[in-house]
């Protein structure tokens, strides 16, 4: 088949297509030339891109501190144990008293007077029954 047998095919029938001359460019109107600028592809409000480095940055490092501190692993031995008695045992020496601080207290406070113990007697006389 020659070539110009093939455009008059072409003409002739919308199902057949010929791809050897460049179409018209359609140019767009000046409104839809400011939109596209504006318009970079994405629907998201740009608080949503801060919002998620911000929830990236602090929920990754909680998820982690919770897992090592906080999650129940059993009682058997597991890979956080080690870290968990140092904690253990920090928080123990953070919240105690040394020796020295426990006399220094024992020191300062006054001796403490005790009431007479009540008895029964003593107890009918003060209220009406």
């Amino acid at each position: 088949m020659n070539h110009f047998r093939l455009t008059v095919l072409a003409r002739r029938s919308p199902c057949i297509r010929h791809y050897s001359k460049k179409s018209p460019a359609v140019q767009p109107t000046p409104s839809q030339k400011e939109s596209a600028e504006r318009d970079d592809g994405d629907f998201r409000p740009p608080w949503v891109y801060s919002a998620s480095h911000i929830l990236t940055y602090t929920m990754i490092p909680t998820a982690i501190l919770y897992c090592v501190f906080l999650a129940d692993w059993g009682e058997r031995e597991h890979v956080f144990s080690p870290v968990r008695r140092w904690t253990a045992k920090y928080k123990e020496s953070f919240l105690s008293l040394s020796p020295d601080e426990a006399s220094l207290i024992k020191e300062s406070q006054p001796p403490s007077t005790t009431a007479p113990p009540v008895t029964k007697e003593i107890q009918a006389e003060g209220r009406p029954s």
